[in-house]
């Protein structure tokens, strides 16, 4: 883990709020970075064609501020955190949500799955795997807080495409 980029509670009350953004590009090792990459090639894959390149960025800019924040205010017991799969959850909500214009049925599905492994998640913890593939604790909030980004980001381009109308 790199202490320089990654999440800690003591430094972002000293004011390095960067972290809020960097510790979710940075992973705990090797099979955890190997874990999210494949992840966000396939989102990115799938969904691209839904956003421009500057709403993708935002929606990223977005998530990693709501998983960021979202620890710091409802998990002040996490000190420390990395790792990109929070925001990849934003980001995956919204391309599911756009592809349901194209393609309702897999779009539905995509998102019905989605929200049955969060309910999981929030009920009993971490998939069944993940901790040993990672080696290491998986933060399930960051997952939830991840997923809120993507509807509140969903929210926001309704309301803008509406006014555009």
């Amino acid at each position: 883990m790199k202490p320089l980029l990654r999440y800690d509670r003591a430094l972002v009350d000293a004011g390095q709020w960067y972290r809020l953004i960097t510790a979710n590009f940075v992973h705990l090792n090797t099979s955890h970075l190997l874990l999210n990459m494949p992840t966000t090639s396939l989102v990115m894959f799938f969904f691209s064609r839904h956003l421009s390149l500057g709403k993708w960025v935002m929606l990223l800019l977005i998530s990693c501020l709501f998983v960021s924040v979202g620890l710091y205010i409802f998990n002040p017991e996490v000190k420390s955190y990395v790792g990109l799969s929070g925001v990849l959850h934003g980001l995956f909500i919204v391309g599911a949500a756009k592809e349901i214009k194209h393609f309702p049925v897999s779009g539905w599905l995509l998102l019905g799955v989605f929200a049955v492994k969060l309910a999981w998640e929030q009920l009993y913890g971490a998939m069944p795997g993940s901790e040993s593939v990672v080696n290491g604790v998986v933060l399930v909030d960051s997952h939830l807080y991840g997923a809120i980004a993507g509807v509140f980001f969903i929210v926001i381009l309704y309301l803008f495409d509406g006014k555009k109308r």
